[in-house]
């Protein structure tokens, strides 16, 4: 899911380049590795917040969630 919205955030960014251009301070908006580097975050984010409660679920006792349930 973080990849399909990352590859679309990308070619939006594609497309709208020239609108992105005035908006900018000093990075133009094909730079490589501002782009690399803020799909990089958005991945580490997107993948420690499903990771910290996936590894939270996973130490349960199946048994004893049941019963409190």
């Amino acid at each position: 899911m973080v990849g399909v919205s990352s590859l679309g955030g990308l070619a939006l960014a594609y497309v709208f380049t020239q609108t992105l251009a005035g908006m900018l301070y000093g990075v133009t908006p094909s730079d490589s590795a501002t782009l690399v580097s803020v799909v990089a975050v958005v991945v580490i984010a997107a993948s420690m917040a499903a990771l910290i409660p996936a590894v939270r679920a996973a130490l349960m006792e199946p048994m004893r969630v049941l019963r409190d349930e």
